[in-house]
């Protein structure tokens, strides 16, 4: 049996001649928190509408649970929870009486109910009316309602998306969880890096409908290569007397920059303009934030 719980194969989905999922090759194991990220319009949620089979492929194969999801729909989302764009709920009902009508499709133990809320930390409000929520804990109760049935994995379609910072928080906290406390398998998707950075264990990364990028956090930083800015007095008189002394820099931004400088070299270039009578008012690491990465990969196609 394959190592991963969502697997999928030259995923390709078109509207007319517009290919808005191009050849996407999924790949997410048990356990996992797999950030799906990619700018608003990369094709994020029509790829978690045909794995949720919302959607039909126009070619491409999708294997979930190591099933085909056109022969064994059923059985497969039997094991999926989902949260695509906003929950809806009934205003006037409380918590729990909306977690119960769905229950009572889901056919699921009443005592699953209490589980769920008390998972999403929403006990204490259960039998409030959910037209009084916050937008978080509309989020939440989204969440208590795709895990009602028990998942082995739950796909979330921007969960944060406009939520304060509180909100956004409460959300990252209750889903980094899941997997350790609860077994499951989650798939985030967001076009924010940052959010995906504190929550993800491996990452996808989409833009315009093709993976571009898809492997570890860890990965994704080691592309970042770092350089030592020294901040100097008389910037290019000592950029040109440490080239006669053989050592190379840049010179930018009236900023002396050395590009994958070791320790020693540092060093030495530290001293050769303490010899020479400059003035080092600062030496320090720079290294390209995981958004400058993102965006160079993306081709700047929107921000974060």
């Amino acid at each position: 049996m394959s190592d991963f719980i969502i697997e999928t194969s030259r995923l390709t989905k078109k509207f007319g001649s517009r290919k808005v999922v191009d050849h996407v090759d999924l790949k997410v194991k048990k356990g996992e928190i797999y950030g799906f990220l990619g700018p608003n319009g990369a094709g994020k949620t029509t790829t978690i509408r045909m794995l949720l089979g919302l959607a039909r492929p126009t070619k491409g194969s999708i294997q979930i649970f190591g099933k085909d999801i056109r022969k064994e729909k059923l059985a497969i989302l039997k094991k999926v929870g989902s949260l695509v764009e906003y929950p809806s709920y009934y205003g006037h009902l409380s918590a729990y009486e909306n977690l119960e009508a769905v229950r009572i499709l889901l056919d699921v133990p009443k005592s699953r109910i209490d589980e769920v809320l008390s998972i999403v930390r929403l006990t204490n409000d259960a039998k409030r009316p959910v037209k009084g929520f916050s937008l978080g804990m509309k989020q939440r109760l989204g969440i208590a309602t795709a895990l009602l049935g028990n998942p082995e994995l739950l796909i979330l379609d921007e969960p944060t998306n406009g939520l304060d910072p509180s909100g956004i928080i409460e959300i990252r906290e209750l889903i980094k969880s899941m997997p350790k406390e609860h077994g499951i398998t989650i798939v985030v998707s967001s076009h924010l890096l940052s959010e995906i950075d504190q929550m993800a264990t491996q990452v996808g990364i989409i833009s315009k409908g093709r993976m571009i990028f898809q492997d570890s956090i860890s990965t994704l930083r080691a592309q970042s290569t770092s350089k030592i800015k020294l901040t100097v007095n008389d910037v290019e008189s000592a950029w040109k007397t440490l080239l006669t002394h053989g050592y190379t820099t840049d010179l930018s931004q009236n900023n002396l920059f050395i590009e994958n400088g070791s320790d020693e070299k540092v060093a030495e270039i530290v001293k050769s303009l303490v010899q020479n009578d400059y003035s080092i008012y600062r030496v320090e690491e720079e290294r390209k934030s995981l958004e400058e990465i993102f965006l160079e990969l993306t081709g700047k196609e929107g921000g974060l």
